[in-house]
């Protein structure tokens, strides 16, 4: 009778071994989240990535293919997530275990946090909606529309307290952090580690500092640009003893444009006193901006081809952002416009005193020529 032997050579325990750990690794790479979003058949073959919202890193990539993208993978701890297809910003949602579906509105669900979502964005639909049917003219229906904007603002923040300890609370704070100050935004994240971890804030916290190094009162800070082998700083332009404007704006920007005409009138007004006015394109094409410098006749000087070079040493988020230097180089007003924007420079003009030329003594002027 055939027997079971008492022990297994060498060669069969290390098989045997081998197995148990492939089959381990097999366990460990199988997928715990699937994404499915309907995109249409016209984006077949197109390629599709999952990126991590917050980083803005590809995590993973598919061909789409009968009108849909999908992706699996797995996740330890949930993530936000964002879909790309054919370069274009596609939905966000949250990367979670379960299946998640994401509807042709961009609306995801079937995982708690992205359940949580689409109710919260129900609501924020629902007060919208309730608002734009109010009649403002009545004292009533505008009260209640007062109310309305109140709950609206108070949403991502109310989201955020009950959630300060998942990425769904990430999302709602980031939603209203570009409107909170410096101190609020170190405070937060000092107190909270998610926070303190998200790349998006740690960008905006840098820009904060930035704004805040070149905000008002500050000194301005110069920057050269380079363009058709001709080298231009800000300094050409900012003359000590003079008020300077300086416009940061670009050809294609729709309220850039509406301010040409605020700066031209400021500019006719004082330009006999003492008042500049210099130009800076940024994020524009330097074609572009030559045409629009001649179809808008501008009477000032421009520095072309900018790009990121000031908006990164200003901290600059959106254009048109206009600054106002005193003649002692002080920052004195930052991103007004329109009325405000007039309101400061007017202040400013009527307590300027143009600088008197100062002619130097003979023995100065010798000592100078000594020096040399």
């Amino acid at each position: 009778m055939f027997k079971t032997p008492l022990y297994m050579s060498k060669t069969s325990v290390m098989l045997t071994g081998a197995l148990l750990a492939l089959s381990a690794c097999a366990i460990e790479a199988q997928s715990n989240y699937s994404v499915t979003f309907p995109v249409g058949a016209k984006a077949d073959n197109t390629m599709a990535y999952l990126v991590d919202w917050d980083s803005a890193q590809k995590i993973d990539s598919v061909i789409v293919s009968n009108g849909t993208v999908r992706f699996e993978g797995k996740v330890d701890a949930p993530s936000i997530g964002r879909i790309m297809v054919g370069g274009k910003r596609g939905p966000v949602f949250f990367i979670e275990k379960g299946d998640v579906t994401i509807n042709e509105r961009g609306e995801s669900s079937g995982t708690p946090l992205n359940d949580k979502f689409v109710e919260y964005r129900g609501k924020m639909a629902a007060l919208s909606d309730e608002y734009k049917k109010l009649d403002q003219n009545d004292s009533v229906q505008a009260a209640r529309g007062k109310a309305i904007i109140s709950d609206y603002n108070a949403m991502p923040v109310n989201a955020y307290a009950a959630n300060k300890d998942n990425v769904f609370g990430l999302y709602m704070y980031m939603q209203g952090a570009y409107e909170l100050p410096l101190a609020q935004v170190e405070s937060d994240m000092a107190q909270n580690k998610m926070l303190a971890s998200s790349k998006q804030l740690q960008a905006l916290h840098k820009t904060l500092k930035i704004q805040s190094e070149t905000g008002e009162g500050k000194h301005y800070k110069d920057f050269v640009v380079e363009y058709n082998g001709k080298k231009e700083a800000l300094s050409d332009y900012v003359k000590p003893g003079q008020v300077t404007i300086v416009d940061f704006w670009a050809s294609w920007c729709g309220p850039c444009v509406r301010q040409l005409k605020v700066l031209k009138e400021l500019y006719a007004k004082y330009k006999d006193r003492g008042l500049n006015v210099v130009g800076v394109a940024v994020w524009d094409k330097p074609e572009d901006t030559e045409k629009a410098i001649k179809s808008h006749e501008l009477p000032w000087p421009c520095i072309v081809n900018a790009q990121t070079i000031p908006t990164d040493l200003y901290g600059i988020q959106g254009i048109p952002c206009i600054i106002v230097i005193n003649s002692e180089g002080i920052i004195v007003s930052r991103d007004k416009q329109s009325e405000a924007l007039v309101k400061d420079v007017d202040e400013v003009m009527a307590a300027y005193k143009p600088m008197a030329a100062v002619v130097p003594a003979a023995e100065e002027l010798a000592d100078t020529v000594a020096a040399f």
